[in-house]
């Protein structure tokens, strides 16, 4: 069993050795035979003395001078190169990668990459992208890709075997165009003046340059000394000018209109959110410095509020404490208990109207829309209100029975506040309150026959406490119809005052409803 494995072993080896010799069999008696093409300047072509010429000879015969490998030259055609390599006729070649032959060859690792172009005539001012293409007579040597790009295109197609006669033959009208690669394009411009061409890169997938055989151990050995010959910068030495032709490609006029553009339309919106930006920075610091003041303000109207009843109420204490009995009429104590008692319920009362005014403003809960039958839900607002209605003061509804949707809760609200205001300021003749369905929404309005607007709250009558000097002095100044102002606005309806000719006051608002049928 051992000698048999033993055996089977030195076969293997055997083997394996006589593969790697085949890579170094070659001999001036057998050299490599080097397929090249006749006529594919300035890679690799035959010149009028009947030698091989061009970069790819060069580089060859540096590698095989490495690789210890003696060769020879095996000339023929394009279009039977690849032939003479999968048939074994010749030993390497240098050709492009082709995905269709990979299962049936071997390629070596890319020498440097190929770039297509398309040359045209100067004066055809038609757009020669792979998008243009529909119609155009265009000429290109075999190659599937190409192929299969130009038929989606819809050109007309000229499968063609010599590159060179192809070109010329484009500059006096044959062709449309000629696709070929880049350094080739340029070489063909610039060896025969053909001055009425030029060439522009086209977007499409680079190819790989690389050697090929049958034998992948040559492969094998080829792509060894490749790397080092890449880490030298020999390849860029031998190929540099080969590179250099990259360097000269045009970029098609369209991708500047494109990149133009985008930078443009970049600019554009960059200056308009920049603006928008800064409008919005300066509408922040415009309500942040106006809320600041009317915060000052704010405080400075509440604490002249707050101080005038607490000043009452603690000098009136101070009286009651200092004064005995002897001093002070028992009527005259019962009238200073009087006036502590109404000033503290006053006081009570506008604390009250702050906490209500800090809720309402502070409260993100949606509106409780819910039906409203306004007939009974004003009648109870005048209700609420007609206990404290002067003696002779007539008090009526006018407005239609009707059922609509609506914050029931802010609606009676703001009402009661504006009848409060309506009967704290009427002493005599009628306070009406009204309403009406029009512009998709409610109007109500309480107009009274009272002492009127004060000429210092007839701006800002919704404003209270908010702007400077917008109550009357030593009066208390209340906060219902901030209050209703706020509500209002919440709401998204609108609100507002009138003065008329006849006196009294007319304190309106309108909400949009939903009328319920």
């Amino acid at each position: 069993m051992k000698i048999r494995l033993l055996y089977i072993i030195i076969v293997l080896a055997f083997f394996a050795v006589q593969g790697k010799a085949d890579v170094l069999a070659y001999s001036k008696e057998r050299p490599l035979l080097f397929g090249i093409d006749l006529d594919y300047p300035p890679l690799e072509y035959i010149d009028e003395t009947g030698k091989p010429q061009g970069y790819d000879i060069k580089f060859t015969k540096e590698l095989m001078k490495r690789m210890g490998i003696p060769f020879t030259y095996s000339p023929n055609t394009w279009e039977n190169i690849a032939d003479d390599v999968l048939s074994g006729r010749v030993d390497l070649a240098m050709m492009v990668y082709s995905p269709y032959r990979k299962d049936a060859t071997n390629y070596s690792r890319a020498v440097f990459r190929l770039y297509y172009q398309i040359v045209y005539r100067k004066d055809d001012k038609g757009d020669f992208d792979v998008r243009h293409l529909a119609g155009k007579s265009v000429a290109y040597m075999a190659s599937r890709p190409i192929k299969d790009t130009l038929t989606k295109a819809g050109a007309v197609l000229h499968e063609i075997k010599n590159l060179t006669r192809a070109t010329k033959d484009l500059a006096v009208g044959k062709y449309d165009a000629v696709i070929c690669f880049r350094y080739q394009a340029k070489y063909m411009l610039d060896r025969y003046k053909l001055k009425n061409l030029v060439a522009e890169d086209l977007t499409l997938t680079p190819r790989e340059y690389c050697y090929v055989s049958d034998d992948k151990a040559l492969i094998d050995s080829i792509n060894t000394v490749l790397d080092q010959m890449e880490e030298e910068g020999y390849i860029t030495n031998i190929y540099g000018e080969v590179s250099s032709a990259f360097a000269d490609f045009k970029v098609p006029e369209w991708v500047w209109y494109l990149l133009l553009m985008l930078v443009l339309v970049y600019l554009v919106a960059f200056i308009f959110f920049q603006k928008r930006y800064q409008q919005k920075l300066q509408r922040e610091m415009h309500r942040a410095q106006r809320s600041e003041k009317l915060k000052s303000v704010f405080l400075g109207n509440v604490s002249h509020a707050l101080r005038t009843p607490l000043n009452a109420i603690i000098g009136f204490s101070e009286v009651l404490d200092t004064e005995d009995d002897a001093t002070m009429s028992q009527k005259d104590r019962h009238q200073l208990l009087g006036l502590i008692n109404s000033n503290g319920k006053q006081l009570l009362h506008y604390i009250n109207q702050l906490l209500q005014l800090s809720e309402i403003e502070g409260n993100d809960i949606p509106l409780d829309i819910v039906k409203v039958r306004l007939a009974e839900t004003m009648k109870a607002c005048l209700g609420e209100c007609r206990s404290e209605v002067a003696e002779g003061v007539q008090l009526r509804m006018e407005g239609p029975k009707a059922v609509v949707m609506a914050d029931e809760r802010y609606m009676r609200l703001v009402t009661e506040h504006f009848l409060n205001n309506a009967v704290k300021h009427t002493k005599q003749g009628s306070i009406v309150l009204r309403y009406s369905l029009v512009d998709n929404g409610l109007r109500v309005e309480v107009q009274d026959t009272g002492e009127g607007l004060p000429e210092a709250l007839r701006e800002n009558i919704f404003r209270l406490l908010s702007e400077e000097a917008t109550f009357v002095q030593n009066e208390m100044p209340g906060l219902g119809l901030t209050i209703s102002r706020t509500i209002i606005e919440r709401c998204g309806g609108r609100i507002g005052a009138e003065s008329p000719q006849e006196g009294g006051t007319i304190l309106w608002y309108w909400i949009p409803v939903k009328v319920k049928k």
